[in-house]
């Protein structure tokens, strides 16, 4: 069923009406059941349906008020600290709060102006990005991002910040040496490319070379685990799996578990020392009791059920399954991922291969930008099953035969 009312810009899409989930399934207003391979939009880790959700928000709801975001609050109180004594790596003790993605890495790239600002350097304003990448929607993250179909049109409005590409070494240290370390504020990446690049994954040697070039010249580490985070890769966070040693941590999705929308920017002590007389500007509903609540919740989940483990342990499944089914097929040019976070690059347009698999009652995610110019992602929930993963696979491998037999 297509409910066009909801369309802002009209389109033929047919796209469904989603009336609950439970599990890795989306139940739909005419009594379809979707098997949800991508998490929604690469949000989903605990699976749909999960009461205990919905009764941590409702309590706080009841109970709590709003408050202005840089106020504590209880429910902020506990996130912050089951975050820096369970999930963050040792040192990233500061944590500010946001209601998604967006709001998380474009508060990082203020934060990394208002760092250098602290340090008295006015001249420090570039944030270097990634080609490919994606960071959000604001103009900002659009601008620092290198995803050429979310630019299109506003490049009158975006900053000429410095690109690199995502896999070359040299490229970085020549681009920085080039541009002056003394007007660069920060560099930004995903340790695994998502949305732009479908799992594009750089060297250790790489990585490397960015931390050291980054920590020679005091330029913020930023690294993006909106997509990555929270448990998606196997890991807690993306860049666990690298020598990538990030100064400032922004994530979303995962951390709402999709119930709530939710972000978070978390810093190394020390940068937020800095920031002391600069300061950090809140969005209004940034961390809002009702969102630290239900992550709260998600994230007691994910320990109590050990889902981040589970994430590794049926990523490399979901990995085999990928390769043994798709390796050599003619519409396939690459499969690579890792966890519950697999990207496969095509030969074929990625919208009629979505449009099959939906057909078929799978969701698959849309990537692909510049030099991967069609994907789709894998991602479902760390709860699937064994008998899932292959419905997910055989589906796909299905979409892909039929594309390719037209």
């Amino acid at each position: 069923m297509n409910d066009a009312r909801y369309h802002f810009i009209p389109h033929q899409g047919g796209e469904p009406t989603i009336v609950g989930g439970e599990g890795c399934w989306l139940h739909t207003a005419d009594g379809r059941r979707i098997l949800d391979a991508a998490g929604g939009a690469i949000v989903g880790n605990i699976g749909w349906g999960r009461k205990e959700v919905a009764d941590a928000t409702h309590a706080a709801m009841v109970h709590g008020a709003y408050s202005v975001p840089i106020w504590p609050s209880e429910q902020r109180l506990l996130l912050r600290d089951r975050l820096v004594e369970r999930w963050l790596p040792e040192g990233f003790t500061q944590v500010f709060f946001t209601s998604g993605g967006s709001e998380s890495t474009d508060s990082a790239l203020r934060l990394a102006r208002n760092y250098q600002l602290g340090k008295g350097r006015p001249n420090r304003w570039k944030v270097v990005g990634r080609h490919p990448s994606y960071h959000g929607m604001t103009l900002g993250t659009i601008a620092v991002a290198s995803h050429s179909t979310r630019q299109v049109g506003f490049e009158p409005l975006l900053l000429p910040f410095p690109k690199v590409p995502w896999n070359d070494a040299e490229a970085v240290v020549e681009v920085i040496e080039r541009e002056g370390p003394e007007t660069i504020a920060g560099f930004i990446a995903e340790p695994i490319t998502g949305a732009a690049g479908a799992c594009l994954t750089a060297s250790d040697d790489y990585w490397r070379v960015v931390t050291d070039i980054c920590h020679r010249y005091d330029i913020l580490l930023i690294t993006d685990e909106v997509m990555c985070g929270y448990g998606r890769t196997g890991l807690n966070f993306g860049f666990q799996h690298f020598p990538f040693e990030p100064d400032v941590i922004v994530g979303g999705k995962g951390l709402g578990g999709g119930y709530v929308p939710m972000g978070a920017v978390a810093a190394r002590t020390e940068v937020a020392d800095v920031l002391a007389e600069a300061g950090l500007m809140y969005f209004t509903f940034g961390g809002n009791d009702t969102a630290c609540a239900a992550s709260i919740a998600v994230l007691d989940i994910m320990e109590r059920e050990g889902l981040v483990e589970r994430a590794a342990k049926m990523g490399a499944v979901l990995g085999d399954r990928l390769h043994a089914e798709l390796d050599g097929h003619p519409a396939v040019v690459d499969v690579r991922g890792r966890g519950m976070f697999y990207g496969i690059e095509l030969r074929v347009p990625n919208a009629p291969v979505i449009a099959e698999a939906l057909s078929r009652d799978v969701w698959v995610y849309p990537a692909g930008s510049g030099p991967v110019p069609s994907a789709v992602m894998i991602a479902p929930p760390f709860v699937i099953t064994d008998d899932e993963l292959d419905q997910v696979v055989t589906t796909l491998r299905m979409s892909l035969d039929a594309v390719t037999a037209t």
